[in-house]
């Protein structure tokens, strides 16, 4: 007979000070040794109220495997987000994949998915290359000073989601506008505006634009992107219903986008702030995909993503009662010890890399080929064209709790004229 203790409700909040949902980095610059203290003995613990109700936070990489993995006992169905979760679902849920539980998941997904898989990001892999080139180009022409943001990580992302979605390429700065200030989540700006106000309006727009795209498409005979494919549906998979294509075509267009975005302003941070890995990439070019990987773990541009406990369970000796937010935090996972050597340090040939920078589990992102392809498209052409770079007065960073990444980024490219790639 075991005599181990069960699990314990404990709802002491081991951070009082800290919000974990504030969406201002600035307010706590050291977080992530913050949670590096924490891993070891409160791998999961209660949060207590402070911007948003109180939730169960899941900072260890083993716990939040689990809870990705088990979407019967850790459902989706109420949000995606602390923004976003509510006490009853998400009035989405059942339509887009993202706040969907199997088994109603698995259709959407395969849907989705097998367009994907169908030699999507293949086909599409080498007019992104080009593209990325092109701006990098620009950058390194233009000389002096250039927000990276502006120049590159905002365009290649939604380039290739108008490639994808079969988007008219002059609506796509529109677009760019619209998905970066989604996951914006500051109750003010700096100009005094509200950004969670301004959030739901370019959600809304977002909205109408994908509705208004579907029902154009109908009526043309040259429409053979992603949104009309789900519509169209074929022998292999359902076709879905105008609802579900609006809000997974938006569920894709804001993800793709935002969150390559973000890993991408963090990837070229890293750069200018690492220059040995800079000279490493260029002396060996051929580590490019597995510094894309170290880069998706290193600079994780998802902050956290929230499910709720659909019974009582127990996770890491806590016992999560039924009905409890459960928000995992896969940087902190992603930096857990007792998975990667050394986590703090980007080592860009590291192997073996298990990240869970695009989730993992039936709700991993499956956009993660075409995320990776602009990754390596980017990395590629910046240590091709550049002999370095170095950061700029002025970066700030995204006020969100969901991501991280910069909304500005100004950099300083050197170059001798010398290329490694044709």
């Amino acid at each position: 007979m075991s005599t181990s203790p069960g699990p314990v409700l404990d709802r002491t909040d081991p951070i009082p000070d800290i919000d974990l949902a504030d969406p201002d980095p600035a307010r706590t610059p050291d977080l992530e040794r913050i949670l590096a203290t924490l891993r070891p003995v409160h791998p999961v613990f209660w949060h207590g109220p402070k911007s948003r109700p109180g939730f169960w936070a899941v900072i260890r990489y083993a716990e939040t495997m689990r809870v990705y993995r088990d979407p019967t006992t850790f459902s989706a169905t109420n949000g995606m987000t602390l923004d976003s979760l509510r006490p009853g679902p998400d009035p989405a849920s059942g339509m887009m994949v993202e706040v969907t539980d199997p088994p109603e998941h698995r259709r959407l997904r395969r849907s989705i998915g097998a367009l994907f898989a169908d030699g999507v990001v293949t086909d599409l892999e080498p007019e992104i290359d080009r593209y990325a080139r092109r701006l990098l180009v620009a950058v390194r022409d233009s000389g002096g000073t250039v927000d990276v943001v502006e120049a590159v990580a905002s365009r290649v992302p939604t380039h290739a989601a108008g490639l994808l979605l079969g988007l008219p390429p002059a609506d796509l700065d529109w677009i760019t506008s619209r998905t970066s200030r989604v996951f914006l989540s500051r109750a003010a700006a700096d100009d005094g505006g509200d950004l969670r106000q301004e959030a739901e309006q370019a959600n809304g727009e977002l909205l109408g634009y994908f509705s208004r795209l579907l029902r154009t498409s109908r009526h043309r005979s040259d429409a053979d992107g992603l949104v009309q494919r789900l519509a169209a549906g074929t022998a292999d998979r359902d076709a879905l219903t105008t609802g579900e294509v609006v809000l997974n075509a938006l569920n894709l267009a804001i993800g793709g986008t935002t969150t390559t975005r973000a890993a991408l302003t963090n990837l070229l941070d890293a750069l200018s702030r690492m220059p040995d890995v800079f000279a490493s990439l260029r002396a060996n070019p051929s580590a490019v995909p597995t510094a894309v990987e170290e880069a998706v773990r290193w600079g994780n541009p998802v902050r956290h993503l929230a499910r709720v406990a659909t019974c009582d369970v127990e996770l890491a000796g806590q016992a999560i009662a039924a009905g409890d937010p459960v928000v995992v935090w896969p940087r902190s996972a992603n930096r857990d010890e007792a998975v990667f050597a050394q986590p703090d340090t980007f080592d860009a040939g590291r192997h073996p890399n298990p990240h869970i920078g695009f989730a993992a589990g039936p709700h991993s992102c499956p956009g993660t080929a075409l995320g990776r392809a602009q990754l390596r498209a980017v990395l590629r052409h910046t240590v091709d064209l550049f002999t370095g770079c170095e950061p700029a007065e002025g970066a700030r960073l995204m006020q969100s709790n969901f991501l991280h990444g910069y909304e500005r980024l100004p950099m300083r490219f050197t170059t001798s004229g010398d290329h490694l790639f044709t």
